[in-house]
Order: structure tokens, then sequence, then C-alpha cells
């Protein structure tokens, strides 16, 4: 397909949105092509529309390929007989509402413009809403709260040991989501025209990753999902977050994401907004491709879309954290154990100059001690040394509820044992799992009769470590808790082959 300059133009307005500044494109004729319009929809919402509804505008808008109008609906109680915006001159109406019903009028108008051949954007909340209008829920496929039910139509999810997706009428509620954490957005079609310039597999930052959104699910195709970890209150399934919808001749983009102004400043977001919003409005995509240094699988993105040219924030995730730079806060004030609170087992935890010493206990089962503060992505360090005949280890992300093994540690262990040795390796401790890294070639990196300095990075699902300045992991770990404490084990002895010890200092942490 001929691109001509003024197309090329735009589209190179919104690569630069997303691309250092070192990229040069003219952009000379911008002004004499014809942008999307766009009716961004707003007014109520549980979520915080006021400060989002800018957001959106601004993503669009920075992208030079659409000129957005805002309509606000009466607020709640207000009247809604008197909210009718004028659909007919726009090319797609991107919603960002989520309130009262609209009146027959307002509601028929807009099945009118959709089925005529329009584009209809949902975006987050807007999932929600209208759980009674029949169109709408065929327009959005899925949908959440409102007292939808089985009634209402399928959970869709896709299911990694069938490779496909599933449609489940179990009863239940419609809609819930966990802890708003980072998380990996999969995309399931790669060659839809959205999908088609993204990479993989990328992290969305910190979001509400929606589950169990039940709806008639007609004429809808979904592009990409997330993992709802069930440590972070998910349902343990791959929901979809990115959806189209054929709706009579229109079509309709549907995504989850977005739910504050810190999630809509996520790349992940602007980028599949963009390409959606286009897609919906126009049949295709002439966006230019987003590639895997932007939207990278590593780190969450993130950028100022009023800042239209600023570079996003990506850290250099393959490089080892660097120890002295600002922003590290220590665990340990080096004089007691304030913060901290043992866990399971009898060993023994003292604090000794300025060291925390762990000591073993016999017939005791592993112990741990427990930071009282429960952390998500961050960079940690720490000096140890121990025992070479004794196996411990760090917790990061774990985990200790009653309802699990009466209390249980479990959670991601950083392993530290005497070399040759599994130091650096990651463990799931307490879970059956076993080992999370499969591979474990290097078991030199830890000197033994020495300190040893630990590197950790948790971000995402991604986590990395290094001992004494080598690179150990880098794995993936979708099925770990995605927040939780940081634990010292001192772990359990064979009889009469104690007592052993372990020390730890210098423990610090920066949150991402």
């Amino acid at each position: 397909m001929k691109m001509t300059l003024r197309r090329f133009s735009r589209n190179a307005a919104c690569l630069l949105a997303l691309l250092p500044l070192s990229l040069e494109v003219r952009a000379a004729d911008a002004e004499d092509a014809k942008p999307i319009s766009v009716l961004l929809i707003d007014g109520q919402n549980n979520h915080k529309w006021q400060e989002t509804t800018p957001v959106i505008k601004q993503t669009l808008e920075a992208c030079g390929e659409f000129t957005v109008d805002v309509v606000t609906a009466p607020e709640k109680g207000g009247d809604m007989s008197a909210f009718e915006p004028k659909f007919d001159g726009y090319d797609v109406v991107v919603s960002n509402y989520n309130g009262e019903p609209w009146s027959e009028e307002t509601q028929g108008a807009f099945e009118s413009f959709v089925a005529g051949g329009k584009g209809f954007v949902s975006v987050h909340a807007a999932d929600n809403s209208f759980p009674k209008w029949d169109a709408y829920n065929r327009m959005i496929g899925l949908g959440g709260w409102g007292g939808r039910n089985q009634k209402d139509g399928p959970y869709v999810r896709w299911k990694e040991d069938q490779q496909k997706f599933t449609r489940d009428m179990s009863p239940g509620n419609g809609g819930t989501h966990g802890k708003r954490v980072p998380f990996a957005v999969v995309i399931r079609d790669s060659d839809h025209p959205i999908t088609r310039g993204l990479p993989g597999t990328f992290m969305q930052t910190a979001d509400e990753l929606y589950g169990k959104l039940r709806g008639p699910a007609e004429n809808m195709h979904v592009l990409a999902t997330g993992f709802s970890a069930p440590a972070t209150g998910g349902t343990g399934e791959h929901e979809p977050l990115l959806m189209t919808v054929s709706f009579g001749e229109g079509r309709v983009f549907h995504t989850t994401l977005g739910h504050d102004v810190a999630a809509m400043q996520g790349v992940a977001f602007q980028a599949t907004l963009e390409r959606g919003t286009q897609w919906a409005a126009t049949g295709d995509v002439t966006l230019p491709a987003v590639d895997a240094k932007t939207l990278t699988s590593e780190s969450a993105a993130q950028r100022d879309p009023s800042q239209a040219s600023a570079e996003p924030a990506v850290a250099d995730s393959k490089a080892v954290p660097d120890i002295d730079a600002d922003g590290w806060v220590s665990l340990f004030n080096a004089t007691d154990l304030t913060g901290w609170t043992q866990k399971n087992g009898t060993a023994t935890y003292r604090v000794e100059d300025g060291v925390i010493v762990g000591r073993t206990a016999e017939g005791s089962p592993n112990s741990f001690l427990c930071t009282e503060k429960d952390y998500s992505d961050f960079e940690l360090t720490f000096e140890v040394m121990a025992d070479p005949k004794l196996n411990t280890g760090v917790q990061i992300r774990s985990i200790s509820k009653p309802e699990f093994k009466s209390g249980r540690v479990h959670g991601p262990q950083v392993e530290i044992e005497g070399a040759p040795g599994e130091s650096g390796y990651i463990y799931s401790e307490g879970t059956g799992r076993l080992w999370i890294t499969k591979d474990r070639p290097i078991d030199d990196a830890l000197v033994n009769g020495q300190w040893n300095r630990y590197v950790i990075r948790a971000s995402g699902d991604r986590l990395q470590t290094w001992v004494n300045g080598v690179a150990i992991a880098d794995i993936r770990d979708p099925q770990s808790s995605m927040v939780g404490f940081i634990g010292l084990q001192v772990h359990a002895i064979k009889k009469e082959s104690g007592p052993m010890e372990v020390r730890w200092r210098d423990l610090r942490i920066r949150e991402l």
C-alpha cells in the first residue's frame, strides 16, 4: 500500500512519542492531512475520570493521528435525558464512562453510529457500564460487575495446556481483579493489524488486571492476555486484555488496561490505545511498529504523554544494578531486629557487631527472619558469609498465611550454598515446585569463607540475580507472588551436624 508523505508525517509523530529524540523525521505537511476525529465520553466513573480523560486525550493527540473532542455527561443523579452527544461527524467514540444509563434516544443513536460502520473504543471500567443494555454488551463482548453473571454469557480464558481459548458457562459473578502490579501482556494473535507491529510479550506498568469478565462474546477476537496471579489476588487464569468485536458494519476495540494516571502512563497502554483506536476508526493500522527496545518484556516502560517527545523510561535490564546509586534504603539498622519478625522454626537470630547472625537449631524445620513490610518491584543487595556446609538462602516476595500449611513460608528463594553449589539460583521454597531455574551451570560464583555480594532484581515476573558480579539467574516466573516479604533463611540440619551459622550485612533495597 502506497503511503503519502502527509500520512507518513503523522505516523512519524506517533513513533517519536515512543522513541528517543535522536530519530529525525520531517513533518512539514502534517497540517494538511485530515486526522481521525475522536469523541471522548466521560462524566461518571468509579475511577477518577477527571484525571484520566486528559491522559487519554494527550496520548491520542500527541501521536498526531487524531483530534479529540471531549463530551461530559451530567453527574450522577443529573438529567440524563439532556445528554445527547452528536456522534455524527466523528470517526470513533472512545468511552471513559461508567455510570448511569443513557436515554433510549442516545442509546439508539450510538447503536446506529457503530453498526453503520464507525468505531468504538472501550477503556478499562467502560466495560463495567450498562449491564442491562443488550447492544452495548454485544459491542464490548465481555463486561464486569453490575450484576453480571452466567445469564450474561461465558468466561473466556486462554488455556496454556490446550493452547486455545475456552468458554466457561459455569455459575459465577462477572468481574474481579487482584492487587495493582506490573504484568506481562502476551500477544495471542500477532497477525492482526493492531498487534502486527508489537513485540510478542511486553510489560504493562502497575495496573488492575481484570478477571472473570463475562458477556455475549459474539464476533469477538482476543488479541492479548495477561496472567492473573493468585498470589496477588488474581484468578490463576490467562485473562483477556485486548479484544476486537464486530458490531454490524462497525469495529470495536476493547482494552481492559488503564486504571489510573500511572497505568495510563505505561507505554503498553499508550501504544495499544493508539493502534486500537486507529483500527476501530479505519479498519487498518498505519502507525509505525514499536520494537522490543521500547516495549520490553523485562521492564515496564513509562512516558508522560503531555511530553510528546519524551523518551520512555526503561532501565538497562541486563546490567547489574548500581548499588552506589541514589534511592537505596537500609533494611537493617545494624543495632537490633526492628522491622523483622521470625516465622517458622526455632533457629535463633541475633545482632552482633552490626551483623545479623542466624544459628541452626537441631530438630527445627527451616526458619525465616522476615521483613514486616511487603515489597513488589525492587532491587535488593546484601553481603553474606555462611558455614560452607550450611544450605541457606534469602526469600523474595514470599508469603506466610495460616490457610497454607499452617503459615509455612513459601515463595522464591535465592540460594546460598557453599561452593561448588547452586548459589544465586532460584528455588520455590515450600510450594513443591522445586527449582524455578531449571538450568544451573555456574557453581563457583560464591567464595567459601569470605563475604559474598548478592544483588537481586525483581521486576514484574522477571527475576535476576548476581553473585560477586557474576550474572546467575535471569528468568520469568509468572506463577509466584508479585508481592511479599524478604526473608533470611536458616535451613534445617541433620542430627548432630551443627550448630552452624550464617551472617548477613549491608541489607539494602531500592523499590522500583
